[in-house]
């Protein structure tokens, strides 16, 4: 599996034109919000609105990266890569666990340039040791993304799951809060966002900026997420050799 990871982290690393997709347009949907419109209100009242929305445009590139992996899964089932890897030594677990670390690791070039952003443009200042808490809470946070991608993946072909991916990357994105804070919403749609995973994503970043620790609640929620989809994941992968 080792030699097999270090594979898809090389492709990742290298696949320049989706990392700057994946960091420009997060980054220039936070200074459109923040510098030009100025048009969303800040969630807590305790919270900065630059902050708030720095977090939020963070967790929406995060959730895309590692959502979006799906893509090249189905291109490799397309073009009988699976069939291939299935008379080789490595499980369906190693295979899959290399595409979530390597979908893992190209979500964290969008989360450091939009926190830069906000930084270095927006004049965002927060303790010390707030940033890295931000990097890896948003990072852990996007995880169930990665899952749900290689589902995707092995259930659809071509730009049928591109398709897909994008409707629930943009439904989740304002379900979740990451385009208007959840306060905004209609009451139903508040509960069933307690319950998504782009919310419980979010609201771990947001509840540092306000001084507060992630519930209970939001990790429970997530790591069922995770659970679900990466045995969904493992799943549709048998079933597609």
């Amino acid at each position: 599996m080792g030699s097999y990871l270090k594979l898809e982290l090389l492709r990742s690393v290298r696949n320049t034109t989706g990392l700057i997709m994946l960091t420009v347009f997060p980054l220039v949907l936070y200074l459109l919000w923040t510098k030009v419109l100025r048009v969303v209100p800040a969630g807590p009242q305790q919270v900065d609105f630059a902050a708030y929305t720095m977090v939020s445009m963070a967790v929406y590139g995060a959730m895309g990266g590692a959502l979006f992996i799906g893509g090249a899964i189905a291109m490799e089932r397309s073009k009988g890569w699976l069939r291939q890897l299935a008379v080789t030594p490595l499980p369906a677990h190693g295979y899959i666990s290399a595409k979530l670390i390597a979908g893992a690791t190209g979500v964290l070039p969008s989360i450091l340039v939009v926190l830069g952003g906000g930084a270095l443009i927006s004049g965002v200042r927060l303790p010390p040791g707030t940033w890295p808490a931000l990097v890896v809470l948003i990072w852990v946070g996007v995880m169930p993304f990665a899952a749900l991608g290689v589902t995707f993946g092995y259930t659809m072909n071509g730009q049928a799951a591109n398709l897909a991916m994008i409707a629930v990357f943009f439904g989740l994105s304002v379900l979740g809060g990451l385009w208007l804070p959840v306060q905004l919403m209609p009451e139903f749609m508040r509960t069933l966002a307690e319950y998504s995973p782009a919310y419980q994503a979010g609201s771990l970043g947001w509840r540092v900026l306000a001084g507060d620790w992630p519930t209970v609640k939001s990790l429970v929620v997530l790591a069922g997420w995770t659970l679900l989809f990466s045995g969904l994941a493992s799943w549709r992968y048998r079933r597609a050799l």
